[in-house]
């Protein structure tokens, strides 16, 4: 997981090899997207507004699930 700096969420994860998405969320259940392409996972990390591209991008358009990542 990375540390990222948006209001919605902390840090994001992925796997490349599942093509999974990981995002903690401040104040919700941390989620894994499934099927994401590596490029959406990059330019996440890029974006300079990152609750934006989340919303734009990622959000409503893979198949999630709430997940508990480690400590």
């Amino acid at each position: 997981m990375v540390p990222v700096d948006a209001d919605l969420f902390e840090a994001v994860g992925y796997i490349a090899k599942n093509r999974k998405l990981y995002i903690k969320f401040r104040n919700s259940p941390a989620l894994c997207f499934d099927n994401v392409p590596g490029f959406r996972y990059e330019s996440l990390l890029t974006a300079p507004r990152k609750d934006a591209y989340y919303r734009t991008f990622i959000k409503d358009r893979f198949l999630t699930k709430p997940v508990e990542l480690p400590s």
